[in-house]
């Protein structure tokens, strides 16, 4: 019985404390219902992180205690008194067994045996073996270091980091290409948008030296075709309205239709480029057609 209320006073404080992280959470539901105002989401993650908060430094704390208590029993070992009087050593705990075998530690009473004649200070150096879990990692990783040198660089099994890294990006540029592919079928007049990506304006640039160039001028400047780098415009200037313009053509004027040689992707790039020649002014610039085009909403052309 005595025991029963011994280990109950011991338990009580840790009971209270477990408890102590919940307060707040009761708290605030009692006046919640008492006030008819529910806790909004947010408020409910601030409770209950702080209640987590607090349940996670009571562990701390209690593991805390019980490192600092086994650290006591080691460094400061408590001796029993016989019944005849004399001293005896208490048996060691597990864990202190186990630190002294994984560590190989001398005792301190026998450090004179260990002791080397290197004094600073009246400190002296022992000479105590390494630990067996230090050795054993030192061992662990020279046998690593033989296996990755024969796995990598004498037999070639496996990819070096800089072969991984081509090797991902050949697979991301083809899962790149297929939604491109994919997703690129659904691009129209009605929602085509302007592409700023620089590296798609290139590969556009030289679409068009290919196929516009022959009527329009290598720089937009116009030739059979309209100037292309002006602000005006015989059939609209938006992006809509000149991706329309190259998927369609205009048979009475003789542009041809672009659509069964280029995919919508590409009639896109072709649009945006064609958009960023607006204002270079080329030299032997063919002279304005059509209406001006004020462009505020798709690009601000430096």
């Amino acid at each position: 019985m005595k025991r029963f209320i011994y280990n109950r006073k011991r338990i009580l404080p840790w009971l209270i404390g477990l408890l102590l992280p919940f307060l707040p959470a009761v708290a605030t539901a009692q006046e919640a219902s008492s006030t008819g105002i529910g806790m909004s989401a947010l408020e409910q993650y601030v409770v209950w992180g702080l209640m987590g908060l607090e349940v996670l430094l009571l562990i701390i704390v209690v593991i805390l205690l019980v490192v600092i208590k086994m650290m006591s029993n080691v460094l400061f070992p408590t001796s029993e008194v016989a019944p005849s009087g004399e001293l005896v050593e208490p048996a060691k705990p597990w864990y202190q067994k186990f630190l002294t075998q994984v560590n190989d530690a001398v005792p301190i009473e026998r450090e004179a045996e260990v002791m080397t004649t290197h004094e600073y200070d009246g400190i002296y150096e022992l000479d105590n073996n390494l630990p067996p879990w230090w050795t054993a990692m030192f061992y662990i990783t020279i046998a690593f270091g033989v296996v990755y040198l024969l796995y990598f660089h004498v037999f070639s099994l496996g990819s070096l980091q800089e072969e991984e890294y081509e090797e991902e990006m050949a697979q991301a540029k083809i899962e790149v290409d297929a939604y491109l592919a994919t997703a690129g079928n659904s691009v129209d007049e009605t929602n085509v948008t302007f592409i700023s990506d620089v590296g798609r304006l290139d590969d556009a640039q030289k679409m068009f030296a290919q196929k516009c160039s022959a009527c329009h001028g290598m720089a937009g400047e116009g030739g059979v075709g309209p100037n292309l780098t002006d602000t005006y415009w015989i059939h609209g200037g938006g992006v809509k309205d000149i991706f329309r313009i190259i998927k369609n053509g205009v048979p009475e004027k003789g542009m041809i239709p672009w659509k069964s040689q280029l995919t919508p992707v590409e009639m896109q790039d072709l649009s945006s480029y064609i958009i960023t020649l607006e204002g270079t002014e080329p030299p032997n610039a063919k002279e304005p057609q059509g209406e001006p085009y004020e462009r505020d909403e798709e690009l601000a052309l430096n």
